[in-house]
């Protein structure tokens, strides 16, 4: 899958959610000038990326536009035509933070689902029932594919979240059984948890609930969700090596390029390519060059480079866990949690 920035301002708001959102606060350091990706930037990118093999696959995956907030940009939907010439698999991710049916934000993102595009969303229980609630009941309406996100900053606030999410979804129509049916069982499983292990450490929640699918498919609607633990970010844009759900815990965030695998990679609306799913905030150094800058061959050679950094580099973090000198960085620039 591809990522890509369609927007950087993301209509910051003094929330708890924020300085916990995973892409906190490097946005602030770009220039308004480059806020928006622009329509003819998209085509240069679809251009390169049809001329790189890997990156070609990767985008008929799946291209996930976001941001920021990407309905804050005048020409997402201009934009999604674009990459829809690489894949039908487009979709965009709001906030859902949209206080009208008449705002433009709303009208971008209908537009988007009228030519197929997918909308998901990061539930944000403090506007849940003035501003998401509503619109979710329109967004179902139009099509028939959704994945939520959750940030939890504690088990029992992802708990909360399944609990909104079974309520809402049990006074919609009947063809949503296997919605609540999935939603049940990680609410069983959430409140077993917590009854045992109030104070559970990040394996023993991986344990408890290992085996469960995250989606479910049915031929009337399919719908998936993803879990995401909370990481403290402070002025900086510097995240904390513990994980707010675990807070006893070093939160260890697995890279597939080590293996040898790129399964994921996001492109900044500056052009920057950066490795898994780096938003800027992990503050990784190996960069894969930049979409709209280099030429195909740079950034393949870039790409190289960098893998190798990136395996010498957690190579390292492992071994300073193991010597009890967790957090340290390294020299090649890798994020001290990244294995």
């Amino acid at each position: 899958m591809i990522n890509i920035f369609a927007e950087a301002n993301c209509n910051r708001y003094v929330r708890d959610e924020c300085q916990y959102c995973h892409v906190y606060e490097p946005l602030s350091q770009i220039s308004k000038s480059d806020w928006h990706l622009m329509p003819e930037q998209a085509q240069i990118m679809v251009n390169k990326i049809l001329q790189m093999e890997i990156f070609h696959e990767l985008a008929k995956r799946e291209i996930n536009l976001t941001g920021g907030e990407p309905s804050q940009n005048p020409h997402i939907v201009e934009i999604f035509k674009i990459f829809r010439k690489l894949t039908p698999n487009v979709r965009i991710h709001t906030n859902l933070d949209i206080n009208s049916e008449k705002s433009q934000r709303w009208q971008r993102l209908v537009e988007i689902m009228k030519f197929s595009g997918r909308v998901d969303f990061t539930l944000y229980p403090t506007v849940w029932e003035s501003r998401q609630k509503p619109l979710l009941i329109k967004i179902l309406g139009l099509q028939n594919e959704l994945i939520v996100n959750m940030i939890f900053e504690k088990v029992s606030d992802l708990l909360n979240q399944f609990k909104t999410l079974i309520t809402f979804f049990g006074e919609q129509e009947k063809k949503f059984q296997s919605v609540l049916s999935l939603l049940g069982t990680y609410q069983a499983k959430l409140e077993s948890l917590l009854g045992e292990n109030p104070e559970c450490n990040e394996r023993a929640f991986l344990k408890h609930m290992e085996g469960v699918e995250n989606y479910t498919c049915t031929e009337n609607f399919t719908f998936g969700m993803n879990m995401i633990p909370g990481f403290y970010v402070n002025k900086n844009g510097e995240r904390a090596m513990n994980a707010q759900p675990f807070p006893k815990d070093i939160n260890l965030l697995e890279c597939t390029i080590p293996r040898g695998t790129i399964e994921i990679i996001t492109v900044q609306q500056t052009g920057e390519i950066t490795p898994c799913c780096d938003v800027g905030n992990l503050k990784c150094q190996p960069k894969f060059g930049n979409l709209l800058m280099d030429s195909p061959a740079e950034i393949m050679s870039q790409l190289e480079v960098s893998r190798k950094k990136m395996v010498s580099g957690t190579l390292k973090n492992q071994q300073n866990m193991n010597n009890g000198k967790a957090g340290e960085w390294v020299e090649e620039g890798i994020p001290p949690y990244c294995v």
